[in-house]
């Protein structure tokens, strides 16, 4: 049967009007500013940059960046955690402006592309000492063209996200391809943000005001990473429970070497607030304003404190040994707080069963973060100038492979270990039969759900064991409560009438996701008809995927979504090698720039 492309989240024609009008209006008026700042006409827009750049101290080019960037990660970062929210509260939407919440996540993609070509269409000396040519009296800093490469990637997925919901219907995850797409390109925005701070430092040397800014942004590079972990914060993750310790321990470990590796004591500390405040700040008002439900975060206090005690006891003149031993209590002192933290206010409490698993893979992950940040501090120390980061009486190209290749044996380390432990499988040969003590009846009924398993230890150290219901005006969960052998009673009473989707969900071993229906509307837009478990009925437990993602096609070739995910890891290896090859480029300017330099002043001093 057909599926009703407007009824299932794809673009209806005014929709796509709408937003072709948009970026196109955008690139007309971006092309004209090009034009006419490269012909040496004033323009406004170089008007304010050459006032601000003023104010700050800043080249014309490097001076509205900063701002305009820091606007737009906001406004994606809150449009994403309140459409998430949305998504788990209501269903499915109507295409790319089918909720509100679409509006702050496209209008800050298209910031963060305005961020990139700002500094294009405005340079002009001084430059770094390292650029890329466009044409012949045209050059532009390595950051720019970052920015602009990742906002454009990020860009492109809006219209991708319509083409994949057309092909394999709503598939309701975080971790689809194109939303990856999207969100990584606006993360992967702020290694260019932290990479522009270093080429102005390199030129007009380091102050108060570009610290902070590192501060923030090294903030925000911890606040967007936390974006991959959303489905874990808000209770509903459809990927191994592991994959949220290991997620954490990445995140802060890179991000806090990153920081730390460079700058005096408590720095990571001044990240960490602007992380908490903007986090908690967001949950805060998708929950209570918007009337969403709450996102819960990790907090990253051990993570900071570990790696302030490391510099404090090693010191941070070799930044790689720095980020090992930080990455490596992190995989494993922070893994052990952040699991007490589970217990305390995350929606999904971590087993004891998990610890070793979580701590085993975390000491990998962890080191191999603490390598990559480690790699880029040292490439932003030289970009910037930094004597002690470059060597300068003894540049060694020798020195300098090696720690590319400690960067990329870190970064294989971190990924070959976290695609490890995403698959997930799903084997037959649980079931169960349900009973239902009712609690409300009439229009809106509802019921505690107690099932007895077959085989009686199919749950036992289980990841999770929890009744859930979604989509129906909120979220509700509660853990299957062990009541006898065998036989387990939901904590309280699921809806069973309206839009609700109520399941029993279990997470058995490392990666075996499976759940059971209890109550499912019929959906007419979809083709599924009505579920509802009665009394006494013996349920089998399937691919939770066939539970949680009921909009989804079940027609379409495996090769397909193969194929999806096959140009999702293309796209995400450029980004990866964009950066490398940029901030690299960045790095050997520095090096030259600087060696060039204390040339010049040992002539002077024989002279």
């Amino acid at each position: 049967m057909a599926i009703p492309l407007a009824t299932t989240g794809t673009a209806t024609f005014d929709q796509i009007a709408i937003v072709t009008g948009v970026v196109g209006l955008l690139y007309v008026a971006l092309a004209v500013l090009l034009w006419r700042e490269r012909t040496g006409h004033v323009t406004l827009v170089g008007r304010f940059a050459d006032t601000i750049g003023r104010l700050d101290g800043v080249p014309r080019w490097a001076a509205l960046t900063p701002y305009l960037h820091a606007v737009s990660l906001l406004s994606c970062a809150f449009g994403v955690w309140w459409d998430i929210a949305v998504h788990i509260d209501k269903g499915r939407d109507t295409g790319p402006f089918g909720t509100p919440a679409h509006y702050p996540i496209f209008f800050g993609i298209l910031g963060v592309i305005i961020s990139g070509v700002l500094p294009i269409a405005l340079a002009r000396k001084p430059l770094p000492a390292r650029t890329i040519k466009l044409t012949k009296g045209w050059r532009i800093p390595c950051s720019a063209a970052l920015i602009t490469v990742c906002g454009t990637f990020a860009l492109v997925g809006f219209p991708l996200d319509d083409v994949w919901h057309r092909l394999f219907g709503e598939d309701v995850t975080l971790w689809g391809p194109t939303h990856l797409l999207m969100i990584g390109g606006v993360v992967f925005s702020i290694f260019a943000r932290l990479l522009a701070i270093a080429e102005v430092e390199q030129l007009m040397g380091p102050n108060k005001r570009r610290l902070f800014q590192e501060l923030v942004s090294v903030g925000a590079l911890l606040i967007a990473w936390d974006l991959f972990s959303t489905e874990f914060n808000y209770g509903v993750p459809q990927f191994p429970l592991i994959l949220q310790p290991l997620l954490i321990v990445f995140g802060s470990a890179m991000a806090f070497t990153i920081l730390r590796a460079r700058r005096g004591p408590g720095t990571t500390f001044a990240a960490l607030a602007v992380y908490l405040v903007i986090r908690g700040g967001i949950a805060w008002a998708v929950a209570e304003p918007l009337g969403e439900i709450v996102g819960h975060f990790p907090l990253l206090i051990v993570e900071a404190l570990l790696v302030e005690l490391v510099a404090f006891a090693l010191g941070n003149k070799n930044r790689f040994r720095l980020g090992l031993v930080a990455g490596l209590l992190i995989g494993t002192v922070g893994v052990v707080a952040e699991y007490a933290w589970s217990h305390v206010w995350m929606p999904i409490a971590w087993p004891a069963s998990m610890l070793p698993s979580a701590i085993g893979y975390g000491v990998i992950v962890g080191a191999g973060a603490g390598l990559v940040g480690a790699w880029l501090a040292t490439r932003y120390a030289e970009v910037a100038g930094e004597e002690r980061a470059i060597g300068i009486k003894n540049i060694r190209p020798v020195a300098v492979r090696r720690t590319h290749q400690l960067g990329a044996v870190g970064l294989v380390a971190v990924v070959a270990t976290v695609f490890f432990c995403v698959p997930r499988t799903a084997d037959a040969g649980v079931s169960g039969v349900v009973s239902l003590e009712r609690v409300a009846t009439g229009a809106e009924p509802t019921a505690y759900v107690t099932i007895t398993m077959s085989p009686t230890d199919a749950a036992d150290g289980a990841r999770w064991f929890e009744a859930l219901a979604w989509q129906g005006g909120g979220l509700v969960f509660h853990p299957m409560e062990k009541v006898a052998e065998g036989t387990y009673r939901s904590a309280d009473p699921l809806p069973m009438y309206g839009k609700w989707k109520s399941m029993i969900r279990l997470h058995q071993g490392p990666r075996d996701m499976v759940a059971s229906w209890v109550y499912a509307p019929e959906d007419l837009a979809i083709a599924k008809p009505a579920i509802q478990v009665s009394n006494g009925q013996t349920v089998e437990f399937v691919n939770e995927q066939q539970t949680l993602r009921r909009e989804e096609r079940t027609d379409v070739p495996r090769w397909m979504w193969n194929a999806g995910y096959a140009l999702l890891a293309v796209v995400g290896l450029l980004e990866v090698i964009g950066i490398a090859w940029l901030v690299g480029r960045g790095a050997r300017g520095g090096r030259m720039r600087a060696a060039h330099l204390a040339a010049g002043e040992r002539e002077r001093e024989i002279a």
